[in-house]
């Protein structure tokens, strides 16, 4: 018998691996256009179609967030295993045939701190 998925941990996974994606993608901005404030920088995360690319992280942590609340206000269940299956999808392994399978491979290739977050979210969706 399968056992449920551990939500918790793999949203403590999924949200260190996005903090770790927006800290690379800040110092990879501040490279080109030089230090920005945090508030222009959340600006730019927002607005600018650059950043988009991660996008279906952020939206994978939102329906986690919102399942899980929903789940505790009305007594629902919540959808581990799709919501699991869907980080899977995503993550386990990236397809570089999207726009944020290729940009996450590009960015796990350069910087060793994405991997290690990579490789956190991998773990939680083993347990």
């Amino acid at each position: 018998m399968a056992t449920e998925p551990d939500l918790h941990g793999l949203r403590a996974a999924l949200l260190e691996l996005h903090r770790t994606i927006v800290a690379a993608e800040r110092l990879q901005q501040e490279r080109v256009v030089g230090r920005t404030t945090g508030a222009g920088f959340l600006q730019a995360l927002v607005n600018d179609f650059r950043h988009q690319w991660f996008f279906p992280l952020t939206q994978l942590l939102v329906r986690l967030d919102e399942a899980t609340a929903a789940a505790e206000r009305e007594g629902e269940l919540v959808p581990a295993e799709e919501l699991a299956a869907d980080a899977r999808a995503l993550l386990a392994p990236p397809d570089d045939a999207t726009a944020f399978g290729r940009r996450y491979v590009e960015l796990m290739q350069r910087d060793p701190a994405v991997v290690m977050a990579h490789s956190a979210v991998v773990r939680a969706l083993r347990a």
